[in-house]
């Protein structure tokens, strides 16, 4: 066999040969491996990172090896889980002498082995013992501190246990005596502590009523409760001797600003105070928030019904001034109260600022700002009033004004913007390196551009836009339930429904279900029930008919209502066509029906064009929308190019002399009378 060295410069194979030396042959195949030495130890690489940065991994030593093969290897195996860890070599079947030394005669019996010292050392026992006392020691050390340090823990006095091999009446009376001993003790030590309370508490009773000392112990242990759960709902904090709280509602930013700080202090009570129901912390609010404030929002028409959109200037309704406060009645109340009171006005304060610099910006509406009254166009004759109402800082119920839906959508809009983190937090992401510019990276088949995306980003609305969106929808949704009780009330036969599919914000929607009486005596098993819809967004509303057709009438309600009661003249041709082809009670046949005719004014005017069974006479029903059905009769005309009008006029006849009650016996009744003439 032959080997080479491979070195940088000029790297040599090494062949092995595989069988003897021959003598060299030109077309003799060259036997060998070749085969190429190279360093073993090159780093292995971890990760690369995004910006082409490498990291390796740090290749074991010889000791992680060692240390690597060694947790491979199972000594239990080796050893046997019964050998003794302080001689393994004794066998435990060995006849000991009376030393303890196993037996080195030559016997049968006897086995000659080597006593090997363990690695431990010979007092591997006893220091094993040595550190489990030690341990008990450090275990007992511990329990003996936690006591000492707690007032509630007292170390017991504990008998020693009689150790007995059988029970026997001397142990188990010995037994019952121990334990009264034990049990008493514990009421003795119980007796003592209610003993030196009593004690206390009548040294404390004097004639006039408790003790200074007592009073202040009393005072000091409800102010640290009380501060404890004022901890619990707002900031505190403490700086020297000055205890003072943080009355913003910012969940982020900047925290304990000097205009919004109250002072907390101890108040001294009177010697009455485990009768007092007055709260032992004082606190002082600022003076400009010492006073209870509302935030009405209400929807008004702009006309002369609607009053005075402004406050009255002689008025001193809502126009309680701070610098009528005072100090004194307002440390009187609870800190519970005046806290949350403090706090909504500064909440309220803050919101309708914000609200009147949000009214400022906007472009396409008119704002009117005055005497704490915003007043901002809605859509039409229609405006959204806010106002900010003060009321004296002092208990009592106050009463809610405006429209209550909306006060509280602007409340909860403004706790969820605050809620709301807007800084988005920063990372990395990866990035393709390219020296393009800006118009061309990046752009494939669906690429944009600067301003496309711009126009396509979502961009933050204000409470003030999302509230005149509500406000909106609001009104219109009042609006279509204006319309629909003005339906169900004006209309008695057909009779109509409605209900809500579905309530939003910002759309809703609404079902009207329309059935006529009397129509299961004609068509019994075949209720017909004629169904159309109301979308209600911000912008407008729109009524869809049962065909899919839309009627788009915006915010006008007499279009709504005129689109409403066009798709129950659509259904009262559906139902009068349906009774005419019943051929039990009324035979007639159907010409023609069109739901889209018009009048001579132009206005919808669905009609229907019948004849009877013997061709003698024609029936013309036109339904105008908002009024009864108009009932046209004449003579069949067979050929209508050769006839002359004159020889065929209609007669018109009168809807409300038919006889019934209902449209349907209105119907039969006529049809009947002209099947046969």
């Amino acid at each position: 066999m032959e080997s080479g060295s491979a070195s940088p410069s000029s790297p040599e194979p090494i062949v092995i040969d595989e069988g003897p030396e021959k003598p060299p042959s030109i077309l003799a195949p060259r036997k060998g491996v070749d085969l190429v030495l190279e360093a073993n130890d090159d780093w292995k690489i971890q990760e690369i990172g995004f910006d082409g940065v490498e990291k390796y991994l740090k290749p074991e030593t010889f000791t992680d090896q060692v240390g690597k093969l060694a947790r491979r290897v199972e000594w239990m195996k080796l050893v046997g889980s019964s050998t003794p860890y302080e001689n393994a070599k004794i066998d435990q079947t060995e006849e000991l002498d009376d030393e303890g030394v196993p037996s080195r005669k030559g016997e049968k019996g006897g086995t000659n082995v080597e006593l090997v010292t363990p690695e431990a050392g010979p007092w591997s026992s006893v220091a094993k013992y040595l550190h489990e006392s030690l341990s008990q020691l450090n275990v007992l050390l511990d329990d003996l501190s936690v006591m000492k340090n707690t007032d509630y823990m007292k170390a017991l006095t504990v008998l020693d246990p009689i150790t007995i091999a059988e029970p026997t009446p001397e142990h188990i009376q010995t037994m019952r005596g121990t334990q009264w001993i034990w049990k008493r003790r514990a009421l003795q030590e119980a007796v003592q502590v209610l003993d030196i309370a009593q004690k206390q508490r009548q040294q404390a009773l004097r004639n006039l009523g408790l003790s200074v000392d007592y009073i202040a112990h009393l005072q000091r242990t409800k102010f640290f409760e009380e501060l404890k759960e004022m901890r619990e709902i707002w900031r505190v904090r403490k700086t020297g001797d000055y205890v003072y709280g943080d009355l913003s509602y910012h969940i982020f930013g900047w925290k304990y600003d000097t205009p919004n700080l109250f002072d907390i202090s101890r108040r001294s009570l009177s010697n009455k105070f485990e009768t007092s129901d007055l709260s032992i912390i004082e606190v002082s609010v600022p003076k400009d928030l010492a006073r209870r404030s509302m935030l009405v929002v209400k929807i008004v028409k702009d006309d002369i019904e609607s009053g005075d959109l402004f406050r009255d200037p002689k008025s001193n309704d809502y126009a309680y001034s701070y610098k009528e406060v005072d100090a004194e009645k307002v440390k009187a109340l609870h800190w519970k109260d005046s806290l949350k009171w403090a706090q909504n006005t500064l909440l309220l304060r803050d919101t309708f600022n914000t609200l009147c610099k949000d009214a400022i910006k906007l472009r396409n509406r008119l704002s009117i700002i005055r005497d704490n009254v915003l007043l901002i166009r809605l859509f039409d004759d229609y405006l959204l009033r806010f106002e900010l109402q003060w009321f004296p800082f002092e208990a009592g119920q106050i009463h809610e004004e405006g429209d209550i839906y909306l006060n509280r959508v602007l409340r909860e809009m403004i706790i969820g913007f605050e809620c709301t983190k807007f800084v988005r937090p920063q990372f990395f992401c990866s990035m393709p390196i390219t020296h393009l510019p800006e118009s061309l990276d990046l752009r494939g088949c669906g690429g944009f551009d600067a301003r496309q995306i711009a126009d396509r980003a979502v961009t933050p609305r204000s409470i003030l836009d999302r509230m005149l969106d509500m406000a909106a929808h609001r009104a219109l949704v009042n609006m279509m339930t204006e319309v629909a009780e003005l339906m169900c009330g004006s209309s008695v036969d057909p009779t109509i429904q409605y209900k809500w599919l579905h309530c939003g914000r910002n759309y809703s929607k609404m079902m009207f279900q329309v059935v006529s009486k009397d129509y299961d005596l004609y068509l019994s098993g075949h209720r017909m029930h004629h169904t159309f819809f109301a979308s209600v967004s911000s912008d407008g509303i729109t009524i869809e008919t049962k065909d899919g057709m839309l009627i788009k009438c915006d915010r006008d309600s007499a279009r709504v209502l005129y689109a409403c009661q066009y798709c129950v003249c659509i259904y009262q041709v559906s139902m009068f066509a349906m009774v005419c082809r019943n051929q039990w009670i009324t035979p007639f046949q159907t010409l023609y029906s069109n739901v889209y005719a018009l009048d001579d004014k132009g206005n919808p005017a669905p009609n229907i064009l019948l004849c009877n069974q013997a061709a003698t006479r024609s029936i013309l029903f036109k339904f105008h929308v908002g009024r009864d059905p108009e009932i046209l009769v004449r003579r069949f005309v067979v050929n209508e190019k050769t006839a002359k009008p004159e020889e065929h006029p209609w007669k018109k006849l009168s809807y409300r002399k038919l006889y019934g009650a209902t449209f349907c016996k209105k119907v039969d009744a006529l049809l009947s009378f002209l099947r046969d003439c």
